[in-house]
């Protein structure tokens, strides 16, 4: 058993960078919110780059290892589940809680993305679409609001955040093991017959990203749940 392999070092680069997202939002390190969400927000996108590539490379290089299977759901745990609860706890924090313990219920997302990494595993119908919400997604949903809130001091109003957040956080925690077919980002070839509701979703997420920038982002995953109703039996014969 090989422990290390290029595909495992990347996956270790997503729990380092998961890692120091906790640290950031936490408050271990004496930074401005700006400083903090911008740090967090590159952290971020390595942790994504990572888990992007490391299956890409496992598939190029034809390593097919149980091992690397366990750890990069042990590095999602932390960069896609562990962050986004802290984030769904630090928005709470930010609202009019009659209750403190009302912040906690944000951990919620972490529970249910170990539920759907977990189930992930053993399900084999999922090589080339997700059933349920991936929690990659999911995370870049919770920190685009936490962005809004950064910056605005509020997402909507103190009065409707709380209710908002509650409801969003049942919604996303269902949305992360239900069993809806969503379409992946995994191209067999280039062609526009067997990818074009993927085209479509990157044309217009590049546009309503130019128009909206962080704004979008909760647009974004509406239409690509949309996107993949529309298209369910083509995802799943894909």
């Amino acid at each position: 058993m090989k422990l290390f392999t290029l595909p495992n070092f990347l996956t270790l680069g997503n729990l380092f960078s998961g890692c120091l997202a906790i640290l950031y939002l936490t408050h271990q390190f004496e930074v401005t919110s700006e400083k903090m969400i911008q740090t967090v927000f590159l952290l971020m996108l390595v942790s994504l780059f990572c888990d992007f590539l490391d299956g890409m490379v496992a598939r190029k290089m034809k390593i097919n290892s149980a091992l690397g299977v366990q750890l990069d759901s042990m590095a999602d745990m932390v960069s896609f589940g562990v962050v986004p609860g802290i984030m769904a706890m630090k928005m709470f924090q930010a609202t009019e809680m009659p209750f403190e313990v009302w912040a906690y219920f944000g951990l919620l997302i972490t529970l249910f993305s170990a539920l759907r990494l977990a189930k992930f595993n053993i399900d084999t119908e999922q090589s080339t679409y997700f059933k349920g919400l991936a929690t990659p997604a999911n995370t870049i949903l919770l920190f685009s609001l936490y962005w809004i809130q950064i910056h605005s001091g509020e997402i909507f109003s103190q009065n409707i955040d709380l209710y908002f957040l509650t409801a969003l956080t049942a919604l996303s925690s269902y949305l992360l093991i239900a069993n809806v077919p969503l379409f992946s980002f995994k191209f067999k070839g280039l062609g526009w017959k067997e990818n074009d509701y993927k085209f479509i979703f990157i044309l217009l997420c590049l546009l309503l990203l130019l128009i909206f920038k962080m704004v979008a982002v909760p647009f974004i995953l509406i239409l690509y749940i949309l996107l993949s109703l529309f298209y369910r039996k083509k995802i799943i014969h894909a």
